[in-house]
């Protein structure tokens, strides 16, 4: 809670924003010559939401809730003329629907409420006329100021969804470095670590989800990272995760021979994952040159487990072809480390990645082509590629 109030985060944007509009409403409700002024107020709380798709649709679908409600409960009246018993029961019977119908949508469930008030009301002998003017004005005047608070004050996602992939990112990054790790100290049950690890990456994961799902509703313009973009960086996270997990599937027992230099290949998995996290936010191409680095030196060495080695593969892939995801956002990011005032275009390749049956790319396949200046990554002389897409070695 101490951290949400002092971030400018959509949970304190929204406690703020629901503050201020039923304040407003109490106000404005009051100020009316009407008897039931706290259906304004009410109406904002209820349809108010920390997202622009649920406030705006909620409200339209109160308000027009409302009135059909209204609307059926007057006709109900005029043909029917009900005494207070009868008033009674078919309240009861509204009440019965809306618990009934709750899980329908919103909309539904105020059909029935509206219906069950009018009724309510008139058990208390209360016009009709008096009824349905306020109920439908006070719900408009709540829906109302509800979008307008968001409109005046919101928490758009769209600008977010850096943070949130980064946040992914680095959540996958402190996984694959706790499953690799393990290789290099061998033990009856993995530490507490990498369960830890995985369930911070799935929870990363769900965030992104639900931030990409709340984006793609918002009147926003993306800020450099397009649909495209956030689709092949998903993917491309998705990759880091398998891999980890296919390496969590098969980590050594207890006295298996143990491969030392797998700690220093966790190290820079979990540096080097923090760093383009950070390049990420900062609209910058992530850079894995130590990642890679670490690799080659510990391939020198000779790993005596074809898992872990060809999953350690298969993250570089999966770490490149994020990179070049990243490079084809519409608007031009910088290489990390570079000066912003001279930035290198990263320019991606357009023809198909041959992929596996479950849409990762084949291992042994080029997972990007990223050429910078006139060199490929890790310093090799840019040459032409052969037609099957491979990358000369």
């Amino acid at each position: 809670m101490r951290d949400q109030v002092r971030r400018k985060g959509p949970i304190r944007r929204h406690a703020i924003r629901v503050t201020a509009v039923g304040v407003t409403g109490y106000l404005i409700g009051n100020a009316l010559p009407l008897g039931h002024g706290y259906w304004a107020p009410l109406t904002s709380v209820m349809v108010m939401r920390p997202d622009f798709s649920q406030t705006y649709g909620r409200a339209v679908a109160r308000f027009g809730g409302t009135l059909l409600g209204v609307g059926l409960a007057t006709g109900v009246v005029q043909l029917v003329d009900p005494d207070a018993p009868l008033a009674g029961v078919l309240a009861i019977a509204c009440a019965g629907l809306t618990y009934l119908l709750m899980r329908t949508g919103y909309a539904v469930s105020q059909v029935t409420i509206s219906a069950y008030v009018v009724f309510l009301l008139g058990m208390g002998g209360e016009a009709l006329s008096q009824t349905v003017p306020e109920r439908v004005l006070l719900t408009l005047v709540g829906g109302v100021l509800a979008m307008l608070g968001y409109a005046l004050y919101p928490a758009w996602e769209t600008p977010r969804l850096r943070n949130r992939l980064a946040d992914w990112l680095a959540a996958d990054g402190r996984y694959a470095a706790a499953v690799v790790r393990h290789y290099a100290e061998p033990v009856d049950h993995p530490n507490s670590a990498v369960r830890d690890t995985l369930l911070d990456a799935r929870t990363a994961r769900l965030a992104w989800q639900d931030a990409v799902a709340r984006a793609q509703s918002e009147p926003v313009r993306h800020r450099g990272l397009s649909r495209s973009a956030a689709d092949d960086a998903e993917h491309a996270l998705a990759r880091i995760a398998r891999a980890a997990m296919l390496m969590e599937a098969h980590l050594p027992e207890h006295g298996t021979t143990p491969v030392p230099s797998a700690a220093r290949l966790a190290d820079a998995i979990e540096e080097g994952t923090k760093d383009a996290a950070r390049a990420v936010r900062e609209r910058q191409v992530p850079d894995w040159e130590p990642i890679r680095a670490a690799l080659e030196a510990w391939t020198g060495e000779g790993v005596p487990d074809r898992v872990v080695r060809q999953g350690a593969d298969l993250l570089m892939e999966a770490f490149e072809e994020l990179s070049e995801a990243m490079g084809t956002t519409d608007v031009p990011m910088s290489v990390q480390g570079t000066d912003n005032s001279a930035r290198n275009k990263v320019t991606s390749r357009n023809e198909t990645k041959p992929r596996d049956s479950d849409g990762s790319q084949q291992p042994g396949k080029d997972a990007q082509s990223g050429k910078e200046n006139g060199t490929q990554r890790g310093g090799k002389q840019n040459g032409t590629q052969p037609p099957d897409g491979t990358t000369p070695r």
